[in-house]
């Protein structure tokens, strides 16, 4: 018994990993096309920022010599912190509030809910996992239409013969009750995984030296 939990177990993270490359990778390319269109807003503000640091750097530095040297390193301190204040704004207006908008809108989606939850019922399958599956969408969203866009098939795979409706605002969630698994592909899964995907990307997008 304890050596099937284990299979069962290893197939759930087999599915895990066939999910993220399924899921993860199309909305990450998707994702980027955000970076893409705000690349001209990005480079107009830091350049901005850019200019105004060095206003006030070699503004400060008139000043320092008129009156005291000590405050160099301080001035020019504050205004390398102004500059991660200011790449810090653009990550939180241009990464994070877009790519949370992207997800909230498209994980509401019956038919992406519907694609999703095929996608799960359809890995279960391929590893030869028997065992009964809860498929759970967002209260927003009328099980109806994502029952519809389903199918029979697949809907005889689920336990309740229907989807069933969860707390969650966005995405889905699978629950293999054998395993006593929840597969958790939500809004807020899908936004922390992605903004830890494509976060080193973007810095070097924006934010890289140029030589």
């Amino acid at each position: 018994m304890e050596q099937t939990v284990d299979t069962g177990r290893d197939k759930v993270k087999q599915i895990c990993e066939v999910l993220r490359k399924e899921t993860l990778e199309p909305a990450i390319e998707e994702a980027r096309c955000i970076l893409d269109d705000a690349h001209k807003k990005g480079q107009q503000i830091l350049a901005e920022a850019k200019e105004k640091a060095a206003k006030i750097i070699a503004d400060a530095e008139k000043e320092i010599e008129k009156e005291q040297q000590i405050f160099k390193a301080s001035l020019n301190q504050g205004a390398r912190q102004s500059i991660e204040w200011l790449k810090q704004e653009i990550e939180e207006r241009l990464l994070n509030q877009n790519l949370a908008g992207l997800i909230a809108k498209s994980t509401v989606s019956p038919q992406v809910l519907a694609n999703m939850i095929s996608a799960v019922v359809e890995a279960v399958k391929d590893e030869g996992l028997e065992t009964d599956l809860s498929a759970i969408i967002p209260g927003v969203v009328e099980p109806r239409e994502v029952n519809e866009l389903l199918g029979k098939e697949v809907l005889e795979r689920l336990k309740e013969k229907s989807v069933i409706v969860g707390p969650k605002k966005g995405g889905i969630e699978v629950k293999l009750h054998k395993e006593n698994v929840t597969i958790d592909i939500s809004d807020s899964a899908l936004l922390e995984l992605m903004t830890r995907y494509i976060r080193t990307d973007f810095h070097q997008y924006f934010f890289a030296e140029k030589e």
